[in-house]
């Protein structure tokens, strides 16, 4: 992070530079430096005193102390919970925390290979036992898995991809897996923002959504093939995070940009077409489905659950480009 205070100090001096430059013109005896000199100067100070206020406030974000949160959930560790745990660790933490997408969760590649832009080093780090796990209580993983901060308030990577939509016994079951799956002694590099990311985040297009927002219960319905469970696993998924609020494929960076809009897009497809386009990766016209596209995570969904997701998708009234 130093290089990043490196570029505010910067911006800062760039600011008082041509605040100081704007002075000095304005009180030019010449009068086409007077105001040639004066609008070109307050033009610059503005933009130089702007930017390092973004800049900054986007630093702030990942150097303040955030608040630690209450964590009122009773954890069983059951084997049943274990089993549920697995396969949601294999869907929601293994494209990240893992090399090659699969289990066990060692540590991933740095995520900024995937988003295409320079966005610094963001390892997901090592959760077996092995790594950072064994330091942590069910109740600080369950708040990082929620709001991305460490039991010191320090904001990690997650914060950013937080599991905001995960009921808690889902959760619980997410956490009753890394307890007992296989520990593996592995590190990774720290956190570490570029000044891209750091603008980024001070101007609100990326942002840690719940940083500074309390733990609060979440429920999901019954598991069944049908519309309302499969709005659960659209959210529980992230799908919005690469295809937009509305999933029309509007997001903003730093989302791969080029998605799909899902509401025009699966409506036209079968339930049959839409499960062979997430289990092997080829779509109804035949075409290879393209990264970040995470179909091979998708497809990990278990018959019910991406019925249901297909069900949900295909409910979702067509929004046209640019309506």
């Amino acid at each position: 992070m130093f290089a990043n205070f490196i570029v505010l100090i910067v911006l800062v001096a760039l600011a008082i530079l041509f605040g100081w430059l704007t002075y000095r013109a304005i009180r030019s005896q010449k009068m086409w430096v007077k105001i040639v000199g004066g609008i070109l100067g307050v033009v610059a100070t503005l933009i130089f005193a702007g930017a390092a206020f973004t800049f900054g406030k986007g630093l702030l974000e990942f150097t303040r102390p955030h608040p630690v949160a209450a964590v009122n959930v009773v954890f069983e560790h059951t084997p049943e919970q274990a089993a549920r745990g697995e396969h949601l660790a294999g869907l929601l933490c293994a494209s990240c925390h893992s090399m090659n997408g699969e289990l066990p969760l060692t540590g991933g590649k740095n995520l900024s290979e995937d988003s295409g832009l320079p966005l610094g080093d963001l390892y997901p780090p090592n959760i077996t036992t092995g790594g950072r796990l064994k330091e942590l209580t069910d109740a600080d993983v369950l708040r990082i898995l929620r709001s991305g901060v460490r039991p010191n308030g320090q904001l990690t990577a997650m914060g950013f991809f937080p599991l905001r939509a995960l009921s808690d016994d889902d959760a619980k079951s997410v956490i009753a897996y890394l307890r007992q799956a296989p520990a593996v002694e592995k590190t990774s590099p720290p956190l570490s923002a570029s000044p891209l990311l750091v603008a980024f985040t001070g101007l609100g297009f990326i942002n840690a959504p719940g940083a500074d927002q309390p733990i609060t219960p979440v429920t999901a319905p019954p598991k069944a093939a049908n519309i309302e469970y499969g709005k659960y696993v659209a959210d529980f998924a992230d799908c919005r995070g690469c295809h937009g609020e509305k999933l029309d494929g509007n997001a903003p960076p730093p989302a791969p940009p080029g998605a799909p809009n899902l509401t025009m897009v699966v409506p036209q497809w079968s339930k049959d077409d839409f499960f062979k386009a997430m289990r092997t990766g080829v779509d109804p016209t035949g075409h290879q489905i393209q990264p970040p596209m995470p179909w091979q995570t998708i497809g990990k969904l278990d018959d019910v659950e991406l019925e249901a997701l297909y069900l949900y998708l295909h409910s979702l009234p067509p929004i046209l480009p640019n309506q």
